[in-house]
């Protein structure tokens, strides 16, 4: 019930920001870093480096606005077997995929304008992420079952305008477990780039 009533809200903000009389289009891509750190059993999982895609809308006049996106992530969670599990001394590696999809809701602050050659802005908030799937390996599996579907994160970030180009970082921290019934948190680092009309 309380996803159902997350996703709404989001759909509800986005609704009122592309109906704003002043709303910027900012497409982008970029690359990421997880934090990812959790122990099972008989495996712990470290998250790596990945990609991602999507967009944000920034609607609003003056030195606030609002700033929500939708946005694809695609990053490698290395899962490594302890040596003592396998009674052999040897410690097995190997690597899946993890695709989400992450529904930012933030508020931004313009610190230099908006109208010049370059601009700078803040900004903050809240993302509820969804794990839409993970790729499977026939041997050392880590499945979509083991992950926490829905989670939320709080995030910061800075980004600089020139002219029509956009870059950004985005640092997000995991506010719950991302594994079920397993303590660990996914906190991520975003790079990104992209275009602004």
């Amino acid at each position: 019930m309380r996803q159902s009533i997350a996703w709404i809200a989001c759909l509800l903000l986005f609704s009122a920001s592309a109906v704003s009389a002043q709303t910027t289009f900012n497409p982008k891509v970029g690359v990421n870093v997880s934090g990812l750190d959790a122990k099972f059993s008989d495996y712990k999982t470290e998250a790596r480096a990945g990609w991602n895609a999507g967009f944000d809308l920034r609607s609003g006049r003056g030195i606030f606005f609002l700033n929500p996106g939708v946005h694809y992530f695609s990053y490698t969670a290395r899962l490594i077997q302890d040596p003592e599990s396998n009674g052999n001394n040897v410690s097995f590696k190997d690597e899946t995929t993890i695709q989400s999809l992450k529904v930012p809701l933030n508020i931004g602050l313009r610190l230099t304008g908006d109208n010049g050659i370059l601009g700078i802005h803040a900004k903050g908030g809240i993302t509820p992420t969804y794990v839409l799937n993970v790729k499977e390996r026939p041997n050392f599996s880590l499945n979509v079952d083991d992950l926490n579907r829905f989670t939320w994160g709080a995030n910061v970030g800075v980004g600089v305008d020139i002219l029509f180009l956009t870059a950004e970082l985005n640092y997000e921290m995991g506010l719950n477990d991302y594994f079920k019934n397993v303590e660990g948190k996914n906190n991520t680092l975003t790079l990104s780039v992209g275009l602004k009309f």
